[in-house]
């Protein structure tokens, strides 16, 4: 497995990866103080459990990769620490950052498939989105990448801070994947990644 993407580690304990997840979740300025130390407490276990993997595949007529991304087993320990303590304003701090992270992963990792191949991502699917990736295959995806992560007989991820999809390759300098809002219709998500109406 590889150790999740150094440049957004990076950003993640900067006050400004706090300050943007103060704004985008409504907190109010008192809590950034809370978030900045969630966030280092997140620190010592991101470093030695988060991380990433993928695989080529030719799928008929075009590559794609079988992807997953996972911040380890540390951050669900950390989250119920806190809840089991009563602290439910941190542990919801965790989910938070914690889901800030993963999204943020998702343009690290068409960084990092532009950088190590000649194709970038034109497309996420992801396990349970249609015919062609039913939910089922997640165990099957899981199991040949070898990475700490399964999921249950529900297909829960665990830990419970991970990803996994197949991002569809192109060489199509005109086509690149918006994101993973492309295809969604919710437009007052707030998770909602860019604008890809037009």
């Amino acid at each position: 497995m590889r150790a999740y993407f150094a440049d957004l580690l990076e950003k993640f304990q900067s006050p400004d990866f706090a300050r943007a997840v103060c704004k985008k979740y409504h907190y109010r300025e008192e809590d950034l103080e809370s978030l900045c130390g969630v966030a280092k407490a997140m620190l010592s276990t991101l470093g030695k459990e988060a991380g990433w993997e993928h695989r080529l595949v030719f799928a008929e007529d075009h590559w794609e990769t079988e992807t997953a991304m996972t911040l380890g087993e540390g951050i669900d320990a950390l989250q119920e620490h806190y809840l089991s303590q009563g602290l439910l304003s941190e542990g919801y701090m965790v989910e938070v950052l914690a889901g800030e992270l993963l999204l943020q992963g998702y343009g690290a990792y068409n960084r990092a498939v532009e950088q190590e191949t000649p194709y970038h991502v034109k497309r996420y699917h992801f396990p349970g989105s249609g015919e062609k990736y039913p939910i089922e295959s997640l165990e099957a995806l899981l199991e040949r990448l070898g990475m700490p992560v399964r999921c249950n007989a529900a297909f829960c991820m665990i830990p419970k801070k991970s990803v996994a999809f197949t991002a569809e390759l192109t060489r199509e300098a005109n086509v690149r994947c918006q994101g993973i809002c492309m295809g969604c219709y919710s437009l007052s998500c707030p998770n909602r990644v860019g604008e890809i109406f037009h």
